[in-house]
């Protein structure tokens, strides 16, 4: 790592850091503190800049970090408390921030591994809600995240820290559709399973078999096969074109006058089902 040092928050370095932590450029992730920075080491992520304070030789860890980044191939920029703040937006920074490139998966690449289990994360708002779903399915062994046209960036600064990392290690492909992805799930042998209420109200537009078929209690599906698991945004649920793109639907029984739950609690919930149904994390064999 060549090293700088910047003392002016009006250079062309802090501003380009800007527009990485806004998502103004949409190759590269903004990552911000010890924890995120060991990760994207740990991932094999393509470092393209970091910028540090003196803050970071404060402890050991992150000494130890500083001597890690010194091996990596990429521009550095030493700061000063002031502009670090300029940088990533806050009075107390860590000491350390990083741009590097953005992991990117193409869905048929994803899916010519073959995958077990993938998450289909459709339509979510919420960046702590996505960044919990994509640490649970890094915990239970998924081996893939895919999100759908008006879901939040899995990169979003907000995201990225609920994962605690694992939106840079486990494989993610963004902004597509259910309608394009469905067909391809179902070439190479994955189930498709929703998650809704247990008795889900009328839709219309729905095919009579797909709009009639009750959701079983999630301990009574058979979630041991390989499959694709839809989770939707809690305000709306299941809308009808997963209603109609779905194979089968799972419901987690809750008590009389609760609505829903969070639907990060509940893919929680359904994916550690998944995972105790394997044997957790045993191989699931393919057909």
């Amino acid at each position: 790592m060549l090293v700088e040092k910047i003392t002016s928050r009006q250079n062309p370095l802090v501003k380009r850091f800007r527009r990485v932590r806004v998502g103004n450029e949409r190759h590269f992730v903004f990552l911000e503190g010890v924890r995120l920075v060991e990760d994207a080491l740990r991932s094999g992520a393509r470092f393209e800049t970091v910028a540090f304070t003196s803050a970071i030789e404060s402890t050991e860890r992150g000494i130890g970090l500083l001597d890690a980044l010194q091996q990596v191939p990429c521009r550095g920029a030493h700061l000063s408390p002031q502009v670090m703040e300029a940088i990533t937006g806050t009075v107390v920074a860590q000491g350390v921030a990083a741009i590097v490139s953005r992991p990117h998966y193409d869905l048929e690449e994803l899916l010519a591994r073959e995958p077990a289990l993938l998450v289909i994360a459709d339509r979510l708002q919420d960046p702590g809600n996505l960044g919990a779903i994509i640490r649970t399915a890094e915990a239970v062994g998924a081996d893939g995240v895919i999100t759908t046209h008006y879901t939040v960036e899995p990169w979003n600064d907000k995201a990225l820290r609920a994962s605690m990392g694992a939106a840079l290690r486990l494989p993610i492909v963004t902004g597509v559709t259910l309608e394009e992805t469905a067909p391809l799930c179902r070439l190479h042998k994955l189930k498709i399973v929703a998650s809704r209420p247990s008795l889900p109200p009328p839709q219309r537009g729905v095919r009579k078999a797909r709009a009639d078929k009750k959701a079983l209690t999630y301990t009574d599906a058979d979630l041991t096969t390989p499959l694709a698991l839809i989770l939707s945004k809690e305000a709306s649920g299941v809308e009808e074109a997963t209603s109609a793109i779905a194979d089968e639907f799972v419901s987690i029984p809750m008590s009389a006058g609760v609505e829903s739950l969070n639907v990060a609690a509940a893919a929680a919930i359904l994916l550690y089902e998944i995972a105790r149904q394997r044997n957790f994390f045993a191989a699931t064999p393919r057909p």
